[in-house]
Parts: C-alpha cells; structure tokens; sequence
C-alpha cells in the first residue's frame, strides 16, 4: 500500500505539469500558404473574427464541396475532382478562400436568371445532368482569379455550384455561430 501512494502522486504530478503545458501553446495553418507555425498564445485570424452586427446576431456561412458533376467538356477526371470533396471555402464580404488560395478585396454582383436559358448557353448543360430543379439561379459574378471563382451559382437551398475546368462542385452550407 505505501508503495503506491508515491506512485499516484506522481502520476497526477506529471498530469498536472502535461495539462498546463498544453493549455498555451498550439498549431495553426495560414490558408494562403499552408503552412504550420507554433504559436505561445492564440491570436485569432482577423478573418475568423466575427463583430455582431446592430441587432446583436452575428454568424458565418461556411461551406464544404460536397458532390461533383463532370460536364462533358471537363479536364478533370473522377479521381481529380474527388480530390476536391470536403474542401472547405470561406467567403466573406471582400474575399474567397478555398483549396490554399485566397483573393482579397473581392466585389460581388448577383443577379438571378433563368437556369435552363442560362445552362444551356454559358456553361452547355442541363438541369438534368446537374440534377437540380431550381427554374431561377442566382449567379454571382466577381473580380477574383481563383478557378472557378469568377461567376458562380446559387440554389434556392442555398448551396453553391462552381464550376472548375468543365466540373461541377456542389457546396453544402454550414453555419458557423
């Protein structure tokens, strides 16, 4: 019995020490760069920062490709675009970063515009070959270099579908409170 009493102590001696040590420091990945960098302390990314507007509600749409359409005249391959599945993107009002790239100081123009007319003569598709059934879409067009990024669509269900070398990617909304 005295045998184990040092023992406990210095069990929970070591788990002390081991939960104040990890308490301070961490790692953090810059989008742009993807890069790790240890830290002694959390800064927060100003861009993760969210200020509640005046009524006091404050919240971030995030999303995440979730599925993909290849279109018929796609440079992508099926292993390719998976590579794409799960990806996060993060679009806030001046910029858009996805898969390790960012554009900053970004302009949106939304107009909404009939699917079927609009498929059919910008990108040469189909309600049917998407697998959606919205009539209207909201296009989204913007100043930002990004593929895929210049002019995007929305479903009334708000997801997103941008288009990457004659691929559709879906993005499923998330909300970040």
């Amino acid at each position: 019995m005295n045998k184990k009493i040092p023992f406990l102590l210095a069990c929970s001696v070591v788990i002390i020490v081991l939960s104040a040590c990890g308490a301070g420091g961490g790692t953090s990945t810059d989008p742009e760069t993807g890069s790790n960098s240890q830290s002694d302390g959390f800064t927060p990314d100003p861009a993760d920062v969210i200020i509640p507007d005046t009524e006091g509600v404050s919240m971030r749409v995030l999303w995440t490709v979730s599925s993909f359409v290849l279109g018929q005249g796609s440079t992508l391959d099926a292993a390719a675009a998976q590579e794409l599945v799960f990806k996060p993107l993060d679009i806030t009002e001046t910029g858009i970063i996805f898969n390790g790239q960012a554009c900053q100081g970004v302009s949106f123009q939304e107009e909404t515009v009939n699917a079927v007319d609009y498929l059919a003569a910008t990108w040469h598709t189909t309600l049917q070959e998407l697998g959606i059934q919205d009539q209207e879409l909201r296009v989204i067009k913007t100043n930002c270099s990004l593929p895929g990024f210049q002019e995007y669509m929305r479903l009334a269900d708000s997801r997103l579908i941008v288009t990457i070398n004659g691929a559709f990617f879906f993005f499923e909304p998330a909300v970040d409170y």
